[in-house]
């Protein structure tokens, strides 16, 4: 299985896409300029560049050298946790700027009525394409038995872009048939706050999580995956048997390289080292036609 190919074709995939939505996304804002649209542009524009990254960390993740023997696959949750965190800053930074346009409205009445009725169109087309495009990273990363920590990173952040489109798609259809002698005449004017905001709740929990499973790849925590961990231990239970018993299990995960630590524990006073070596290879054989980049290592109990 060549996962890394698949990895990088998925990627070139997606860098395609979002650089007709970026360049369709930043002349609607400043057609419109409509904060909403703004954040959404930007976000397609980060998955743009961050696609680009991605496609060159994939690329050098695997190279060894004397010095990174076992490659350097921590770049790839290093870029995932750096992407969700500018996610972050930009969901915050953009809330923080319609809320002083809002305030600005209430408090001294100055505001400019939203024009959005070019906008509803576009974003129909936007939101189709980024859940489609959310749909196939993670269908690509299922191929891959979900080992790609970047793939799952742009899969969030794409999801986030189409929530982000349908959300104002729906707030700019309402707003279109407001008019001014109605009670809700202020969504003319601070709509885009109620939208971003909105929006912001809905949408800041995913980068969290990205943000929670890269730190623990970094920092050296066992894998919180339960369908990889579900696949290694079936296999160490099919195959470690007789007079060898599966004791513990710890799985570690950077990037799509994974470590699989198994203690054992004899069955009987001496240990058959042809056992242990056929059993690990056999092993081995069976894991990588699941994950490339895998290295299992025996300890006895």
């Amino acid at each position: 299985m060549q996962q890394k190919a698949i990895e990088q074709h998925t990627l070139m995939a997606g860098i395609l896409a979002n650089l007709f939505m970026g360049a369709a996304g930043m002349a609607a804002y400043y057609t419109s300029q409509i904060e909403a649209l703004f954040v959404d542009a930007y976000f397609t524009v980060i998955s743009l560049v961050s696609g680009l990254v991605a496609i060159s960390i994939s690329k050098l993740s695997t190279k060894v050298s004397k010095r990174f023997p076992n490659g350097l696959f921590i770049l790839e949750p290093i870029f995932s946790l750096v992407q969700s965190l500018l996610t972050i800053v930009l969901l915050v930074s953009a809330l923080a700027t319609v809320s002083w346009n809002a305030y600005k409205y209430f408090a001294y009445g100055q505001g400019k009525i939203m024009d959005v009725g070019p906008i509803i169109p576009y974003e129909i087309i936007m939101l189709l394409l980024s859940f489609s495009l959310s749909a196939y990273y993670n269908q690509q990363n299922k191929k891959i038995n979900e080992s790609s920590t970047m793939l799952l990173a742009e899969t969030k952040g794409t999801l986030i872009d189409g929530i982000m489109s349908t959300g104002i798609a729906l707030a700019a259809l309402t707003i279109l048939f407001i008019n001014k002698e109605s009670i809700f005449n202020f969504l003319r004017y601070t709509g885009d706050f109620f939208i971003t905001f909105s929006l912001v709740l809905l949408t800041i929990r995913m980068p969290l999580q990205i943000i929670k499973r890269t730190f623990i790849e970094i920092s050296g925590g066992t894998i919180s995956n339960r369908h990889i961990q579900k696949i290694i231990e079936n296999c160490l239970h099919k195959h470690l048997h007789g007079t060898l018993a599966l004791s513990k299990c710890s799985i570690y995960k950077v990037g799509m390289s994974l470590r699989v630590d198994v203690l054992l524990n004899s069955k009987s006073v001496c240990i058959n080292k042809k056992e242990l070596s056929a059993a690990k290879d056999i092993i081995l054989i069976e894991l990588k036609k699941q994950f490339e980049y895998i290295h299992v290592a025996f300890y006895l109990d």
